[in-house]
């Protein structure tokens, strides 16, 4: 008696898409230098080789992930008068994806995982905001936008020095909107 194997058909993206989830939660939980590929692989199911055949490297892979994970910022739309507001919103908001947040945090003891992190802000959210905020000071200006959200989520969010709710009761979520928009203002 013969065993039917189930029959899985190739689909390169589904694939893709599976590594790229399973790498974004790996390292979003682990950080860089503590995840394998293995772990990866094993997390979306798949033979380890096509990591490699995708990505190239656990570098590639990871790159890969953050970049997809990190929030589109071409994405603004021209109003800006409230822009500080609506970003603190979102930053509160439970449904907000920590992921890109987290595999930054956790990553920065590695000097390769940190070059990939600042390469990849770099395209992905300091370039479109600098950008989309125009002169004066642009590329500061736009740094300083991430530096405080970055710092507002890890202390609100994952360490939880204030919780969100905390956050809005005592002003705080004010004041960041505000320094926010001071920012954009400027």
């Amino acid at each position: 008696m013969s065993e039917e194997k189930e029959i899985r058909r190739r689909n390169p993206e589904r694939t893709k898409a599976r590594i790229l989830a399973a790498a974004q939660r790996a390292f979003a939980e682990t950080g860089y230098s503590r995840t394998g590929i293995r772990q990866i692989a094993t997390l979306a199911d798949i033979d380890s080789a096509l990591i490699q055949r995708y990505y190239g490297s656990k570098a590639g892979l990871f790159e890969a992930a953050l970049t997809d994970a990190i929030p589109r910022f071409e994405d603004f739309d021209t109003e800006r008068s409230t822009l500080g507001a609506r970003l603190t919103t979102e930053f509160l908001a439970s449904l907000f994806d920590l992921r890109a947040h987290s595999m930054i945090v956790l990553s920065t003891s590695d000097a390769e995982a940190c070059a990939i992190c600042e390469r990849v802000l770099e395209a992905k959210a300091i370039v479109p905001l600098m950008e989309w905020l125009g002169p004066p000071d642009a590329r500061t200006r736009a740094v300083r936008l991430v530096m405080l959200a970055t710092g507002f989520m890890l202390f609100t969010r994952q360490v939880q020095l204030m919780t969100p709710e905390s956050a809005v009761e005592t002003g705080t979520s004010g004041w960041l909107s505000d320094l926010l928009q001071d920012i954009i203002r400027t």
